[in-house]
């Protein structure tokens, strides 16, 4: 009996059927064995690539920031030392009074502080009346430049002068003003 089995031919549509079965499984197994891991590996790959991409633009913009902070800081450095200010930590509340006193001499002057305010994430403002007699227009004039060139990072807001007798060129000044200092909280 199984001599006979072994040597029975196939009819023409098992032999159909059975190299359909063949071509499945070459197929099933080209797909599976080839085709299915290439295609994951192209999909890793172009994630892969599209990450890289994504550090290099950030590196990119991460150099141009970088650039653009070192040309600012070549353009301050360039004018000088006496002109490149500094932020000083806060509370510098001492340090100002002690400018403050060496600029007013003899300038019978008044001050006052508004309270401090935060003006971005790590900058404290501080703001300063002021009002003080001058002999004349030179010397208001060099109060004030002493007063803005103190070293410290600031902002003269506002400024007026009126002579006491006579005009403003010949004669004793009433300097106001209001300035504010920058600090790093």
């Amino acid at each position: 009996m199984s001599g006979s089995l072994m040597t029975r031919s196939f009819s023409r549509r098992e032999k159909l059927f059975m190299l359909i079965l063949v071509i499945l499984g070459i197929v099933g197994l080209y797909f599976f064995l080839i085709h299915r891991p290439i295609t994951q590996r192209m999909e890793e790959i172009d994630l892969e690539q599209e990450e890289v991409l994504l550090q290099r633009d950030v590196a990119q913009m991460r150099l141009d920031q970088y650039n653009a902070m070192k040309a600012e800081l070549d353009r301050i450095f360039a004018q000088g030392t006496e002109n490149v200010t500094v932020m000083p930590e806060f509370d510098n509340i001492e340090n100002l009074m002690l400018e403050f006193n060496r600029i007013f001499a003899g300038t019978n002057e008044r001050l006052s502080y508004d309270a401090t305010r935060t003006v971005s994430d790590h900058v404290i403002a501080r703001t300063v009346r002021f009002s003080f007699s001058a002999e004349s227009y030179d010397h208001a004039r060099q109060v004030l430049t002493e007063l803005t060139g103190t070293g410290y990072r600031c902002l003269l807001e506002s400024v007026s002068l009126g002579p006491d007798n006579g005009d403003v060129f010949t004669g004793k000044l009433s300097v106001s003003g209001s300035i504010t200092f920058y600090e790093i909280g």
